[in-house]
């Protein structure tokens, strides 16, 4: 870990082609005997790249170029540093011009004092490459509150700064989920020593000498952004006093009370919080009464400033190890529902151990659909009665295991309260209007059953909306299977004409016509029959004998859930009643055709991945509760518009022929 004795100038460069001449010109002059330079290009677009590689030769100590895609300037530094080879570190921003010679002076003036870090001064000028740079000489002093100036102040630089490798190594570099690099590092070095109780204080200096000038009007500057800067400021501080336990008490609650409050005012100005909204009261409580949670803290400051497009958010979950979900009765209807909630969570906590519980009778999930979330649940906990009798409130908990994280799927009231009780960092629950829960989504109205429970799992996303992946499943088709496909040479639309009650049902001889349609558009009607559809079959190969029924038509085929969807992926469409089957060519990532007769379909639509999906309820088009008044045309008409016109990402993720 020892260095020789010099200097390591670190300049970060993203888009810079205006004032990169300027930036490393000043560092030419600032190279001493004993010294070498790292440039790390950030993925820029412009002609960083090209500047950097002619001035290269201007250079007469050693150079490394390493280039990274976009990422911020906290994990460009941290790249650098795995090639330091001296004692000191001097960090540039690629628009920044060092004072000439200050670099020797910072050194000398750490060395003498025996320093860690230095912290100087620096400006923003108007016309900054005719800077004057004082020439006057002023003392280095010791950083007596440096600390409490980073952590509670917000005070933070590294172009203003030199600190010594060492120093730098022992916190570990820069915090990488904070995009800007200047509040982690001078934060983690000032209280490098709260993270033992062995551990002794770094020696902080501080100069009143100007370090650096930058452009004082650069378009897209990190520090000119509010949002990026408060995120930062405030993920930054939760992160440390999450690594540091031994932060006195007074300074720990008068920084989170300023995170709370910077997360009041910010939400009262993206939301218009009305005075009486459930999160004013949420704020104003934790402000008063300074709740110590801090992973809950960190999920409100991913929610407060997600969603802003000018900001980047490199936050991660990895502190959360486990994850309970609890649902209440888990049929194969209610659990279908669930699986895109599902894949979200796993999708954000890949490596935590996620927890099903099923607080009455068995578990669809370790049956019919075990298949589809084998991977995406390490266990199930089945028939455990908890949730069902008032008398759980005043017993000791079934579960005496601590959660990370426990969603509770359900509204009933006396459930929840029961939940409650078990030992959890966060509860998440839509009961009682979320009243219950630690974190509350945008939309506490949504009407849909699947949108409602991915809002819960974007309590926990980086993304304002779900990025739903492919999902993975257990089995492959065989050779066999592939080759039964390949008699449906054309396009393919997948077909669900069943449902569990004849009310969802539209007519088998409607299905039929719009089978004939897609065969004279030279397209193959797919059928997918459950065991409760058996009798379709005769019917439909008679007058349809060019569709495909992979079901019944392939042997050692059953009804598995994951052999609809592994053949639906071969699809362009899919056509279905208000039924689980729907719900699977969903998942399966096809397009929705979805028909409603008497049901709610903006509450048990499917899930929109193509954001296609039409929905048909005969109650908006013949102001009825009878699926039969849903015209053939109008299903023909939406085929169309899905297949042949490819209306692709329209704004309304629902829409009605």
């Amino acid at each position: 870990m020892d260095k020789d004795n010099g200097i390591t100038f670190i300049i970060t460069v993203y888009n810079k082609e205006k004032f990169l001449k300027n930036t490393l010109n000043s560092v030419l002059e600032n190279l001493v005997t004993n010294s070498e330079v790292i440039i790390v290009d950030d993925g820029s677009t412009d002609n960083s790249k090209k500047i950097i590689k002619s001035f290269i030769k201007k250079f007469k100590v050693p150079v490394k170029f390493i280039k990274q895609e976009n990422s911020g300037p906290s994990k460009a530094i941290n790249n650098a540093l795995k090639f330091v080879n001296y004692s000191h570190i001097k960090m540039v921003d690629g628009d920044d011009i060092l004072a000439p010679k200050i670099s020797q002076f910072m050194k000398e003036e750490m060395q003498k004092s025996k320093l860690d870090l230095l912290y100087g001064n620096w400006v923003w000028a108007d016309n900054y490459s005719k800077y004057n740079f004082d020439k006057e000489i002023h003392d280095v002093k010791i950083f007596k509150n440096a600390f409490e100036k980073f952590l509670i102040s917000g005070w933070g630089g590294c172009s203003n700064s030199m600190m010594t490798y060492k120093a730098l190594f022992d916190v570990g570099g820069c915090d990488e989920e904070s995009f800007i690099q200047d509040y982690s590092i001078p934060l983690r070095i000032a209280g490098y020593h709260f993270k033992g109780k062995e551990l002794a204080p770094k020696k902080i200096g501080i100069t009143k000498k100007i370090i650096c000038v930058g452009p004082k009007f650069q378009e897209k500057r990190i520090m000119g952004n509010d949002a990026q800067t408060l995120h930062d400021l405030s993920i930054v501080a939760v992160n440390y006093l999450q690594r540091h336990p031994y932060v006195c008490r007074k300074l720990k609650r008068k920084c989170l009370k300023k995170i709370n409050g910077r997360l009041w005012k910010w939400e009262k100005r993206k939301n218009n919080l009305s005075l009486f909204s459930q999160k004013n009261y949420d704020f104003i409580k934790s402000y008063l009464f300074t709740d110590q949670n801090l992973k809950k803290l960190k999920f409100k400051i991913l929610n407060a400033w997600k969603g802003n497009s000018n900001i980047r958010i490199l936050t991660n979950n990895d502190n959360c190890n486990n994850i309970l979900i609890y649902v209440g009765l888990d049929l194969l209807g209610d659990g279908i529902i669930k699986v895109p909630f599902l894949r979200n969570i796993r999708k954000n906590f890949p490596n935590s151990n996620i927890t099903w519980l099923a607080g009455k009778g068995n578990s669809v999930m370790n049956g019919s659909l075990k298949p589809i979330t084998f991977n995406l649940i390490d266990r199930i906990i089945e028939n455990a009665h908890i949730g069902e009798d008032w008398k759980e409130l005043f017993k000791k908990p079934k579960i005496d295991k601590k959660y990370d994280i426990i969603i509770d799927t359900q509204k009933r009231f006396l459930t929840t309260l029961i939940l409650k009780k078990l030992k959890h960092e966060i509860f998440i629950s839509p009961s009682c209007k979320y009243y219950f829960s630690d974190l509350v989504p945008c939309n506490k109205k949504e009407p849909n059953l699947i949108k409602e429970l991915l809002n819960l799992s974007l309590l926990f996303d980086k993304n304002e909306k779900e990025k739903i992946t492919d999902l993975p499943l257990n089995r492959k088709l065989r050779a066999s299977d592939k080759n039964y496909l390949k008699k449906f040479k054309n396009d393919k639309v997948a077909i669900c004409p069943g449902a569990s009650n004849n009310f969802k049902r539209w007519p088998l001889e409607r299905f039929i016509l719009v089978g004939k349609y897609l065969l004279s558009k030279n397209i193959s009607p797919i059928f997918f029959l459950g065991p409760n559809e058996i009798d379709f079959y005769k019917d439909l190969k008679v007058v349809l004998p060019a569709a495909g029924f992979p079901i019944q038509e392939n042997k050692n085929i059953n009804y598995s859930p994951d052999f609809t969807m592994l053949f639906a992926k071969y699809c362009k469409l899919g056509i279905s009643n208000d039924t689980g089957c729907g719900h699977l060519l969903a998942n399966a990532g096809l397009p929705i055709i979805s028909l409603f007769g008497p049901t709610n379909y903006k509450k048990f639509s499917t899930l929109d991945p193509t954001n296609q999906n039409i929905n048909l309820s005969s109650k908006v088009l013949s102001n009825t509760n009878n699926i039969e008044d849903i015209p053939v045309d109008a299903v023909i008409h939406s085929i169309n518009k899905i297949l042949f016109r490819k209306i692709k990402n329209s704004k309304k993720s629902q829409r009605l022929v």
